[in-house]
């Protein structure tokens, strides 16, 4: 059985620890006891944030002892566990994006760097179903994997200052979709129209929920302007 570490990060935190890896069963196994513990904890709960190999759990301290926790979680980490080929999650969400080199800014440059295609690059980033591991660098931004072996590269060497709402990009294992305008490193290879996040009163409300699954739907231009997308062109520096 794989090693859980357990460590108390603050009065009211606590931190478990899977080996540093990118891999679905194992992010399962870390979904699995997140489950466990929101029914097994019920109001004690103030909330849970799962990662690649992490879960940190925010609780009331003040109303169960330390040694009780403790021993809940090593019943839960050692429960038996079965894998499913799929996310138990939900039903795998599609997500339209158009790969044009008039939107995929790095498209062609990928194509060459991986001795590809730009048809292949794009037939190889839509046949995967992904696996929402974290959340987490702005709101809405999902960390998704596994990306095919020909088409995992380093980030670039110059990151941009300014990366579009909606850049669909890849960069070593993973592939996501910026939510917002900011800096990234990431190699842009087409964007989407569909919002990644919604705020209300202040709340932020992901578009994918960590576990779920992930598929890229290539739609062409006219579909893309259709669903409200708006093309966002490289500028001249």
């Amino acid at each position: 059985m794989t090693r859980v570490n357990i460590l108390y990060i603050s009065e009211n935190a606590v931190l478990l620890e899977w080996p540093e890896k990118i891999c679905p069963i194992q992010h399962q196994h870390i979904m699995f006891c997140l489950q466990q513990i929101y029914s097994s904890l019920k109001g004690l709960v103030i909330d849970c944030i799962a990662s690649y190999s992490s879960l940190v759990i925010y609780y009331k301290f003040e109303q169960i002892a330390h040694n009780s926790l403790n021993s809940l979680l090593n019943n839960i980490i050692q429960k038996p566990f079965e894998a499913n080929t799929i996310s138990a999650n939900n039903n795998v969400i599609e997500i339209p994006v158009y790969y044009g080199e008039d939107s995929g800014w790095d498209l062609k440059d990928v194509a060459q760097q991986s001795k590809m295609t730009i048809d292949d690059v794009i037939k190889t980033h839509t046949q995967t179903t992904y696996r929402a591991y974290a959340l987490g660098f702005t709101p809405g931004f999902c960390y998704l994997g596994e990306l095919d072996s020909l088409l995992q590269l380093s980030r670039k060497s110059s990151p941009r200052l300014s990366v579009p709402k909606g850049a669909v990009a890849i960069a070593e294992q993973q592939t996501a979709i910026y939510p917002h305008t900011s800096p990234g490193g990431w190699h842009i290879i087409g964007q989407t129209p569909m919002e990644m996040y919604k705020a209300v009163d202040g709340q932020f409300t992901s578009t994918l929920a960590v576990g779920q699954s992930v598929n890229f739907v290539s739609i062409n231009k006219t579909e893309f302007l259709a669903l409200g997308g708006i093309i966002n062109q490289e500028q001249d520096l």
